[in-house]
Order: structure tokens, then sequence, then C-alpha cells
């Protein structure tokens, strides 16, 4: 595994987790065949692409050239991928699509995507036109009078109190089994020391262990190829994606508010809504009966299609005065970066080296504590 590599294979986290869109050169430079998207760079590409597949319900090779993939790796890695190839008449078609969509935001809408393939596809390449038959059940009865909602304030109360955020670790060192698709199982580890220092290793068999570090204002990513310093928007959204596994899980946006009350599996949950930026939106869902965090969904805006990632936090249990969710579930637009984490091992105020938070001059080894 690449350093670079190391986001790809953490999934919806970290590096690539939504915030300010990344300060690096377009795609198309890299890629001259590139006639839509010439815009994007090259870390909101293939998330864009999947999106897309997603939304019509395909895969890759819908529309893109393969050729020779190794046998011996699952599909998602085994390579051979022929991007710039015109063979597929899909593809041609999916430019025109493209075309359409970029054409009617900017016409209608000012530039922002809010038409997007998943507007008229819903995860199925024939677009459904008309709504189905029978109609559905029309009701007459009035509808239920809507219950006051709490204030902001309440709702970001109720989840500290929750939590036991008041409750201090020196030390938090968690430790995980991490599920993936295609049969894929590895481990995670997690250190935290005070409130400027993490460390995460992931060990995903075949690839050797890949790291990232925050240790005040610099930060770095390692794998067995090697390693190098996060850029400053790496690092900020290093940053706020580290809080997952933290004991509050978020910071409270300035302008978080409360905006309904929806179902969520078999919980109600307080939906807040918060403008992180000028392109990315949370929604934080938050038991309505307990006060924890069920939900982390971020949406970021593009030239094109609006990229979501979401975490789900479940099984919260009690660990020495604070509520920590056992399982993590973490998605994005890609059917193969959806990971689920389950804690295996939870310790605090245990001694730490100060070394393992530096940026490592060869590849990770072990642990490192």
């Amino acid at each position: 595994m690449t350093a670079a590599g190391f986001a790809a294979a953490t999934g919806a986290l970290f590096i690539l987790a939504a915030g300010q869109p990344p300060v690096e050169p377009p795609a198309v430079l890299r890629r001259p065949n590139l006639q839509m998207l010439t815009h994007v760079p090259e870390s909101q590409l293939f998330p864009m692409m999947n999106a897309i597949a997603d939304s019509l319900g395909v895969r890759c090779d819908y529309c893109h050239v393969r050729s020779a993939p190794d046998p011996t790796k699952t599909w998602s890695l085994a390579g051979g991928w022929i991007w710039d190839r015109d063979d597929k008449r899909p593809k041609l078609a999916a430019r025109e699509m493209m075309r359409m969509v970029a054409d009617l935001n900017a016409r209608q809408f000012g530039g922002r995507a809010i038409v997007s393939c998943y507007t008229c596809h819903r995860g199925s390449v024939a677009p459904v036109t008309l709504p189905p038959l029978p109609p559905r059940a029309y009701s007459t009865a009035p509808e239920p009078a809507a219950k006051p909602l709490p204030s902001a304030d309440e709702v970001w109360t109720a989840y500290l109190r929750a939590v036991g955020a008041t409750r201090r670790f020196e030390t938090l060192v968690l430790s995980a089994t991490d599920d993936r698709s295609e049969g894929r199982h590895g481990t995670f580890d997690v250190v935290f020391k005070g409130t400027g220092r993490f460390r995460a290793t992931l060990r995903m068999p075949p690839d050797g262990p890949a790291s990232q570090g925050l240790a005040g204002d610099s930060g770095w990513l390692a794998s067995d190829s090697g390693s190098r310093a996060l850029r400053p928007d790496e690092l900020e959204r290093l940053r706020r994606a580290t809080q997952r596994y933290a004991v509050v899980k978020v910071d409270r946006p300035a302008n978080l508010q409360i905006a309904k009350m929806e179902r969520l599996g078999d919980r109600d949950a307080y939906v807040a809504v918060a403008q992180v930026n000028a392109q990315t939106r949370v929604m934080l869902f938050f038991d309505a009966a307990t006060g924890l965090l069920l939900r982390e969904r971020s949406t970021t805006e593009t030239s094109f299609i609006p990229l979501q990632d979401q975490v789900d936090y479940e099984d919260y249990r009690s660990v020495d005065g604070v509520m920590l969710p056992f399982l993590i579930r973490s998605s994005d637009g890609s059917p193969f970066d959806t990971s689920v984490k389950v804690l295996t091992s939870v310790r605090h105020d245990v001694d730490v080296d100060d070394s393992i938070f530096e940026r490592p001059v060869s590849a990770p080894k072990g642990r490192g504590r």
C-alpha cells in the first residue's frame, strides 16, 4: 500500500472526510481524456464516479474498460482499468447525461448541484417517470400536530451529559476489528493523548500496516512504502475525523439548529443541522430518549454532485463514567469503502510514549506503544 493509498484503504475517514475542497490541481492534467469534470481535483474524481455509479445501481465496468485484472485480488483491488478508453456506449451516454445535468443546474440553479443523477435514476439505469399503480392510500384524517422541538442548547447539553463529557482521560487507547466488503477483515487501533495528539493504525491484509498521526500543528500519514506530511487542508479534515473515536464525537457548530424529529431504526432522533463552511453541511441525529449521538452525516458540495459520508454509532456501553459506541459504521458513495468497526479493547490513563505521535522515518511496525 502506498502512503497516498492509505486514505482509500481507510474509507470515508481521515483525510478524505468531508470538508474544504483539496488544494490541488484538477485531475484533467493527469487524465487528458477527461471531458467532463475537468475542474475536479483528483481526490474528488473517484468519489464522484462512485456516487454516479451508485445513483444508477451499476459497477465501474458498466462504462469503463477493464483488461487483465489480477485474479488473486478482490474485484475492487484487482486493477486493470483503462480509464481513458471510450469503447462502451454507456460511457458516451453518461457524458451526454452529465452535460445535461450540468447545463440544467447552471441555467436553473445558479450552478449549484441541485439536480443530480440520483434525482431521476434512484438506483436504476432506467429512470422511473411515473408513480406506481395503484396509488398510495389517501388519508382524510387531519395531520397530527407537530410536537414542539427542543432548542439546540437543550439537545447539546443532553448529549454532553449522556456521554459523560466532564470525565477526562489523559490517554485513551482503542482496539477494534474492521470488516469491509468482499470478505476483507482487519484491525484498527487508535491512541489519544491529551487534547492534541492522536495516532491510528490500520492493518488490512494483504497490505502492510498504515498509520496517520497528529501532534499539535502537524500531521502525517505512513505506510510500508514511506511517509509524508499532511497538507494544511488534509490536517484540518483529519482533526475533525479523529473525534469520531473520542468521547465527544463532534465540536458544536456555531449555527447548529434543530430541524425536525426523524425515526432512525427503532429510535426517535432529533435532527440537528449546521453549515460547517461554504461547501459542507452536517446533520447530527441525537437519540430523543438518551441524548446520545446516533448518526453524523456530512454533505460536501462540488462542481457536479454532492459527496456524502456518514458515520453511525451503535451499541453504546458505559466505560468508567463515559459512554462509548462499541460499533462504528462508516460509509460513503463507494460500496467498497463501507467499514464496520467493533471495539475489542478500551483502555484509558495508561502510559503512552510521546514518540508514537511523531512521523515515522520508516514503515510503521506494530502498534508503536
